[in-house]
């Protein structure tokens, strides 16, 4: 088994925050909820999608993730 450090989960955020953005997503929500909502549409979570089911099988679900602003 091997321990993730708080470092390691602020690093795989920050970059679902980054795919999320690249997707176009805009609301702050955990990982959990943004997992649902790309199941019900992947087509929209084309880049995001597979961070999201990593984070959820390593049981981050309750992470909050806010995308990074536009600009």
């Amino acid at each position: 088994m091997k321990i993730i450090t708080h470092k390691q989960v602020k690093s795989a955020i920050q970059h679902l925050a980054a795919l999320l953005k690249q997707d176009g997503a805009s609301q702050t929500l955990t990982v959990h909820e943004l997992l649902n909502a790309a199941q019900l549409h992947p087509a929209q979570f084309p880049a995001s999608l597979p961070a999201l089911e990593i984070l959820g099988l390593l049981g981050l679900g309750d992470e909050v993730v806010q995308p990074e602003p536009l600009g």
